[in-house]
């Protein structure tokens, strides 16, 4: 009964965190520019149905405020795994389970997962700018980095995949921390 309480209560959260994630995008577009940029719930059609879907025109922003865009989404979920380790150091209502469970889905649903697609991309030598809702988050990260600095795009994918391990380490002590002060 308890593994169906942990699954559900996880699709739950992960519809919950995949439109946090859009709304971040949408939410860092705008504040650096693009007034254009906006959220839905469900697109039908086009080129791609998509549930939850940050719309902008990255031609509205440059390529660093492009960079921040992107790295939107990963940012507010994020936060949300922050808030889940502060509460479960806390002495709060909710489950343990559930917390862990919050910061399990946003690290391994978002952090994780958005470093894969982005070392699978092929970066192209010129990355059409505009109306968009299709960009791979670390890929685009890459592309616009990558085209504000020169840099090897390999070298950009090497130096995501160490502030992941990075960040990692910092979320499993953070954890650590959390569990050792709800025990006392």
């Amino acid at each position: 009964m308890k593994l169906v309480r942990v699954v559900l209560f996880g699709l739950l959260f992960l519809f919950v965190m995949v439109n946090v994630h859009e709304l971040g995008h949408t939410v860092f577009a705008r504040l650096l520019g693009d007034d254009s940029a906006h959220y839905v719930l469900y697109q039908p059609g086009g080129s791609g149905a998509c549930m939850g879907c940050n719309l902008y025109d990255s031609s509205r922003i440059g390529d660093l405020g492009n960079v921040l865009v992107n790295l939107g989404g990963v940012i507010f979920t994020q936060l949300l795994c922050c808030a889940a380790i502060l509460l479960l150091a806390s002495q709060t209502v909710l489950k343990q389970w559930m917390l862990l469970t919050v910061i399990g889905i946003t690290w391994l649903g978002d952090a994780i997962l958005q470093l894969v697609q982005g070392l699978q991309v092929n970066i192209p030598e010129h990355l059409a700018r505009g109306p968009e809702s299709t960009y791979t988050d670390y890929g685009a990260v890459v592309w616009f980095l990558r085209d504000q600095t020169g840099a090897a795009a390999s070298d950009l994918k090497e130096a995501m995949v160490l502030a992941t391990v990075g960040y990692t380490a910092l979320l499993l002590l953070a954890i650590r921390w959390a569990l050792t002060r709800r025990r006392r």
